[in-house]
């Protein structure tokens, strides 16, 4: 606590008191006409800059500050390869699936599959996982504040774990989905403040931009191009750039994209809207990766590892341990990167329990009750807002008890539910004969693969050890037990025989020599493919499995609206004959646009529907 000064808490308050000020704003503004709709989705005609930066504070969270620079720290620059694929998706997904999430006339994105798989199971089905999935994120991201403030003002972790989801269920519970679009552009304005005013500090410690590139290249960690095809190794070209670009194919396929695809009045905004965020996502994860650049330079430039020399036990504090480092004689400053922390979570958290309480509603309640007022029902949404809260702050208990980084904890725990998800969304949008057979059982097979993938990576010890790249320099460490960075029974002779200067290349040398000494065999060997592809195994077992399990049974005919014509939208050059084999056999329904020119369609000239 003696780290932090009033006036870091004050600007601590001032951000967290800006977000509900925002929720009351946007509740009294719409009190007199806000139904369960509006409540929901908005007015339906938000501009889109507004919308394209809530959708990136959505999820350029917590995990995003600190989780990708321990990541960089660890691992190097390698991880940024990842966004290329994702941006590679968000420009297909801007082409193919945006116009048709548009169009559909529900407001949550699971009605979708009732109406394409005619089957209420389906939709069941996918919503059950998508709400433990957003929870699993919810308790993840509320895990990465308690993180730091633990470090940073010795605040006990389930002291903020419990604040922060106090604050995020107040503003999201009376302002409904207007009130998180406008606290997210807050946000993202101290969130970035926060972040540059780390670079800065942190590049001008570590001796310049000169030296914090050089520093950091010398030590191998400019590691952006690895072609190894092992699926076993962590990080890869081909595990980053092409797995994420399947995995990107879901990215619109979540209630909160979803919701932010509704709120613009018409395609061409929802489509600015979309590229937009494609590129702010490769500049906001290039300033997080740069994060880990600088904090790398720092720590070596002071001639300290702090995970090495264990100053810090959990990756995650890095940033937090650097914070206090680096601004212990500087006011207020402490403060503002706190705040920024606390504003990308507060978006993250605010955007997820939105999403939660939408499908709560229409998923769930809705369709399984008689019609009530608005006021009724909107009390209901509300009230999910709370429970979600609630459920949250358990996951995020469980979530700390995990070791590794942030990044890679999320992907793991989200690959068996995502996965499956994705991939009934896209066999729906894809394969026009897919039926709801195929897509139930299929879907139940790709839980079951990743889920024993996912969670026999963590319960096996004998599984393929990522070794990290070479630490920071040492030299300036000071080790009161040795012990805690070695073996037990090389603990004296180290005490006696090896200078400090080169303790570190001699623990390094070691941990080595072990951890190649044996390697994983038989079904070890899955338990050790990278967690980067987990999610496109998921997704592919649905699709091809789906594919051929629908053949078991004579598929219904489907609205064509309901799928996406990859043929016309892909390959406009190919002859509309060869096209039609991308419809797979399928019958549709009759309409009066089939005969159209898909260039003929109108669509930015689509109404949005009021769907409740």
């Amino acid at each position: 606590m003696a780290f932090l000064k009033w006036e870091d808490y004050a600007i601590i308050a001032v951000a967290v008191m800006t977000s509900l000020g925002v929720g009351l704003y946007q509740s009294l503004k719409g009190r007199k006409h806000k139904t369960t709709s509006q409540y929901l989705l908005g007015s339906g005609q938000m501009a889109a800059i507004p919308v394209a930066i809530s959708l990136v504070v959505s999820y350029e969270s917590g995990i995003t500050m600190l989780g990708v620079p321990a990541e960089v720290y660890m691992y190097g620059m390698q991880w940024y390869m990842a966004n290329f694929g994702y941006f590679f998706a968000d420009l297909l997904n801007r082409h193919l699936l945006v116009p048709t999430l548009k169009r559909l006339e529900v407001t949550s994105i699971f009605e979708y599959l009732e109406l394409r798989y005619k089957s209420h199971g389906i939709r069941m089905f996918a919503t059950v996982l998508s709400i433990i999935s957003g929870l699993n994120y919810l308790g993840t991201v509320l895990f990465v504040p308690a993180v730091t403030l633990e470090e940073v003002a010795e605040i006990p972790d389930w002291v903020s774990i419990v604040g922060v989801m106090v604050v995020v269920v107040i503003y999201t519970y009376i302002g409904g989905f207007q009130a998180v679009v406008w606290s997210d552009v807050v946000q993202a304005i101290l969130m970035f403040g926060g972040i540059f005013v780390l670079l800065i500090k942190g590049t001008i410690d570590a001796g310049g931009i000169a030296a914090t590139w050089t520093s950091f290249s010398d030590k191998g960690r400019m590691n952006l191009f690895n072609f190894d095809p092992d699926p076993t190794l962590r990080q890869t070209f081909w595990s980053l750039v092409v797995g994420s670009t399947i995995s990107g194919l879901g990215v619109p396929l979540t209630q909160v994209s979803f919701l932010r695809i509704k709120a613009t009045p018409t395609v061409k905004s929802a489509k600015r809207m979309y590229l937009f965020t494609a590129f702010a996502f490769l500049i906001t994860n290039l300033i997080a990766a740069l994060e880990g650049v600088v904090l790398f330079a720092y720590y070596n430039a002071k001639g300290c590892d702090p995970l090495e020399s264990k100053e810090v036990n959990n990756p995650n504090q890095l940033i937090a341990k650097m914070v206090v480092d680096i601004f212990k004689n500087t006011p207020c400053l402490p403060g503002l990167y706190l705040a920024a922390i606390f504003s990308a979570s507060l978006s993250t958290m605010s955007s997820t329990v939105s999403g939660l309480s939408t499908l709560f509603w229409e998923d769930i309640v809705k369709p399984h009750t008689k019609s009530m007022s608005n006021r009724k029902s909107t009390i209901i949404t509300q009230l999910s807002v709370l429970v979600f809260g609630a459920i949250g702050v358990v996951v995020a208990f469980l979530v700390s008890g995990l070791e590794g980084p942030i990044v890679q904890i999320f992907r793991t725990t989200s690959s068996c539910l995502r996965g499956a998800i994705i991939g009934i969304f896209l066999l729906g949008l894809f394969c026009p004969r897919a039926n709801s057979l195929g897509a139930m059982v299929s879907g139940c097979m790709s839980c079951a693969l990743v889920g024993w993938l996912a969670i026999g990576r963590y319960i096996n010890d004998v599984v393929s050890v990522n070794t990290k790249l070479e630490p920071a320099s040492m030299e300036n460490c000071i080790f009161p037990n040795v012990s805690l960075i070695t073996n037990t029974n090389m603990s004296s002779y180290i005490n006696s025989t090896i200078a400090p200067s080169n303790m570190s290349t001699f623990a390094s040398s070691q941990l080595s020599d072990i951890t190649t000494s044996s390697g994983p065999e038989g079904v070890n060997i899955l338990y050790s493919i990278s967690y980067k592809w987990l999610r496109p195994i998921g997704i592919f077992t649905v699709l091809i499995a789906g594919s051929l399990i629908s053949r078991l049974r004579q598929s219904d005919a489907v609205d064509k609206s309901l799928t996406v014509p990859v043929g016309d939208l892909l390959c406009s050059c190919i002859p509309k004959s060869s096209r039609r084999k991308y419809c797979c056999g399928s019958k549709y329904h009759s309409s009066t646009q089939d005969d159209v020119s898909l260039d003929d369609i109108q669509l930015d000239h689509v109404t949005t529907s009021n769907v409740m």
